[in-house]
């Protein structure tokens, strides 16, 4: 319940994104467009930890930014993603970083109202390599749902459903963190 106080205390603290972005993003973005401009939080199925994403656009639209924080764990969690049209290869690109020091690089691919993002390799900053698999399905003005498959160097798998739902917009919600 404690944990439960605090996400929703957290979620009402966290009231948006950057006020200054730029509502536009490039034609090859748009199917994340719906993001832009909008803070949305998922709690875990453990029911203890909450995840908040906050996204922004970049350069007039070029890119787009996300950051998030994972709370009610033992230490907030913070990653940070750039998402890109990629000429060369013809699709979305993105790179993700995170407080652990971990780095990795994917694509994403829409697809009949969901976003698919396969195969990713992530190297945790002790060289050790997952995989991860994931899709946001369901997707709606005010939330999706997150489904990801993470596969460990020894092959054991973990599935997660996360629902997102968007936040009210006032202020920076991670800059409370």
């Amino acid at each position: 319940m404690k944990h439960a106080a605090i996400s929703l205390a957290l979620a009402l603290a966290m009231t948006g994104a950057n006020a200054e972005t730029n509502d536009g993003l490039r034609s090859e973005l748009q199917p994340l467009q719906f993001l832009i401009g909008a803070c949305w939080a998922g709690q875990f199925p453990d029911g203890a930890r909450t995840d908040v994403h906050c996204y922004e656009s970049v350069f007039e639209g070029m890119h787009l930014r996300d950051r998030h924080a994972v709370t009610g764990g033992a230490t907030t969690y913070r990653g940070e993603t750039v998402y890109s049209w990629s000429g060369d290869r013809q699709t979305i690109a993105y790179v993700y970083w995170n407080s652990y020091g971990g780095v990795s690089t994917g694509t994403a691919t829409p697809d009949s109202g969901k976003i698919a993002f396969p195969d990713e390799s992530y190297t945790g900053p002790n060289g050790a390599t997952i995989t991860i698999s994931s899709s946001w399905e369901n997707i709606t003005a005010d939330g999706y749902d997150s489904i990801s498959v993470e596969t460990g160097p020894d092959g054991t798998r973990k599935e997660r459903k996360v629902r997102y739902r968007k936040l009210p917009f006032a202020g920076d919600p991670l800059d409370a963190l």
